[in-house]
């Protein structure tokens, strides 16, 4: 076994400097757990906060987090993988790297078995991290005996992960009164909406096309059936190619959820070869929800996350309480929502699949325990709310004009959002009697 080269604290790469977000291929070598991509571990925030102006303290935070690290949501890789290797080796065509990798997965897929998507160790310790600093960034609100809202996907990943976070934020005050939930009822809004209708677009189909080119030219496995196989002909008979280096990339890539594992298979892959997966499902992610420009706007079934934020914030702002209010769920919301919300980090997507990485990247956007949070500002005597944007918890900004930047007035914001809701004219799907 190999052991893995794993970073628990990333060196920050001037997330929120620019709005571009530029990704340069030497950035990535530098930091090559980077070009896990999803599946990359939460970084470091930068620690940088910005004071709110004179007189103003913080009542009430909104948030939306994916789940922490976790285990792959199928076993489809292993079995796959595991699978083709243990009939190569019966047939003598596995090398003596192709045998070690073999041992692995399946020392991998024990660790795995019946744990399908299930929140790992480190996951549930992202989520702790990132409560404690939302304790010791905000005291003056959270020292208070608030009531803190919290609700999850009813995946177990996701209530694990309100579970960990809530523990630590009642480890810390004692006095909070936290109520959490994970209900049906609540999945229209923290999954996406499936009932919306979402408008067609004429280019989907052609985005589509070029995506499955590209992916199998970054993930075409060529040099991997060169490691694994002494006869790669006799071997190309049982096994495809793409597909052999699609479900490696995955596991070496969630191999970085299971530090306490110390596997690693990043020796099947050079550095530019991680980075062309990575790239590969940087573009997917890009297409499936409709963020690259000509692409069907799956982002649509999102809208009803965004109204929640604005109607509950609306509400609170209303009643001149203070509160927190934190929903879990995953990657295929809190990445679609970053791009309704305008966040300067998910809007400079490109139909170039080949420099998509450049303005566009996803360990930005959804990392393992990634997250959105809206902290709201009042001043006693004042009617003028504030609110400021973090992305990871490093502040960010929206394409909203503002003259106390990072902070926007809330009115601004408020009508800003409502129009977009208004003006994408929702229209749900109808149900068959």
């Amino acid at each position: 076994m190999k052991p893995i080269r794993f970073i628990l604290a990333f060196i920050m790469l001037g997330w929120a400097a620019t709005a571009g977000a530029q990704t340069s291929r030497s950035e990535l070598l530098s930091h090559i757990e980077l070009a896990s991509g999803n599946y990359c571990n939460y970084p470091n925030p930068s620690g940088n906060i910005t004071p709110a102006p004179e007189g103003y303290q913080p009542f009430y935070i909104t948030h939306y987090g994916r789940h922490g690290a976790r285990y792959m949501t199928s076993d489809k890789a292993y079995k796959y993988l595991v699978n083709k290797l243990d009939s190569t080796k019966e047939m003598g065509l596995l090398t003596p790297l192709g045998d070690d990798a073999l041992q692995r997965l399946k020392t991998a897929q024990a660790d795995a078995y019946h744990r399908d998507g299930d929140l790992t160790r480190l996951g549930a310790q992202q989520h702790s991290a990132i409560a404690h600093r939302m304790m010791v960034n905000y005291p003056s609100l959270m020292e208070q005996p608030l009531n803190v809202n919290a609700n999850s996907s009813t995946v177990r990943r996701c209530i694990l992960s309100m579970a960990n976070f809530c523990m630590e934020l009642k480890k810390m005050n004692p006095s909070l009164s936290i109520e959490m939930d994970a209900s049906e009822h609540d999945m229209y809004y923290l999954i996406p909406n499936d009932s919306i209708e979402i408008p067609k677009s004429e280019k989907d189909g052609a985005l589509y096309d070029s995506l499955s080119t590209f992916k199998k030219r970054m993930l075409n496995g060529r040099r991997q059936m060169t490691l694994l196989f002494n006869d790669t002909a006799k071997a190309a008979q049982l096994v495809e190619a793409p597909r052999l280096a699609d479900h490696l990339w995955n596991v070496a890539s969630d191999m970085l959820c299971l530090p306490e594992l110390r596997l690693s298979f990043n020796d099947l892959f050079t550095e530019d070869e991680l980075i062309d997966g990575f790239r590969a499902y940087n573009a997917s992610w890009c297409l499936w929800e409709g963020l690259m420009p000509g692409a069907q706007p799956n982002y649509y079934a999102i809208y009803p996350l965004l109204k929640n934020f604005i109607d509950e914030a609306h509400s609170m702002v209303v009643s001149g309480k203070s509160g927190v209010r934190l929903r879990f769920g995953h990657d295929s919301v809190l990445l679609p929502l970053t791009y309704i919300l305008g966040l300067k980090e998910a809007v400079h997507a490109t139909d170039d699949m080949e420099n998509l990485h450049d303005t566009f990247a996803l360990f930005r956007l959804i990392p393992m325990a990634g997250n959105v949070q809206w902290v709201f500002f009042r001043k006693p005597g004042s009617d003028d709310i504030l609110v400021k944007f973090l992305l990871n918890e490093n502040e960010t900004s929206i394409p909203l004009s503002t003259d106390c930047y990072p902070f926007y007035h809330w009115k601004d914001v408020e009508k800003y959002y409502r129009d977009i809701l208004e003006n994408a004219h929702i229209t749900y799907k109808k149900k068959s009697s």
